[in-house]
């Protein structure tokens, strides 16, 4: 009895580390918030943080926090940094789903967010006018 189960946990085992090489695989998704949002600022060309999280209205110090893997940023800050970078569709997904975040279809809200990253529009005034138009007064994005 002993020796199947020994058994049956290294098989399991030695599944959960295929699985976990199968997906690790793909370097996009495996890389943290952090290291991926690095590449984006880099990519994009900014150079200082400063001038990245001044242009996305983020304090210094939730920057830091942010940066530094201690905190995970909140739907508000990542759709700031989304809207910062000009993040096409794609990047934006990543982004979110590395925070731990989606923008289902299910949500109205989501749906408006999602509608201005597809069409390009990258303005949170105006954003915030059409979640105004449609009763998110209260979730508007600063």
């Amino acid at each position: 009895m002993v020796k199947r189960h020994l058994t049956f946990i290294i098989k399991v085992m030695e599944e959960l580390k295929d699985y976990i090489k199968k997906h690790r695989k793909n370097e996009e998704k495996s890389k943290d918030f952090v290291l991926y949002l690095s590449e984006l600022l880099e990519k994009y060309g900014y150079k200082k943080d400063s001038d990245f999280y001044n242009k996305a209205n983020i304090t210094r110090q939730s920057w830091s926090a942010v940066m530094s893997g201690k905190v995970v940023p909140s739907l508000k800050t990542v759709i700031k940094i989304v809207f910062a970078l000009h993040a096409d569709n794609h990047e934006c997904k990543y982004l979110l789903k590395k925070a731990g975040y989606t923008l289902a279809s299910s949500s109205e809200y989501a749906l408006i967010i999602r509608y201005c990253i597809e069409n390009k529009i990258y303005d949170l005034d105006v954003l915030n006018d059409y979640l105004t138009k449609y009763g998110y007064e209260d979730s508007l994005i600063y």
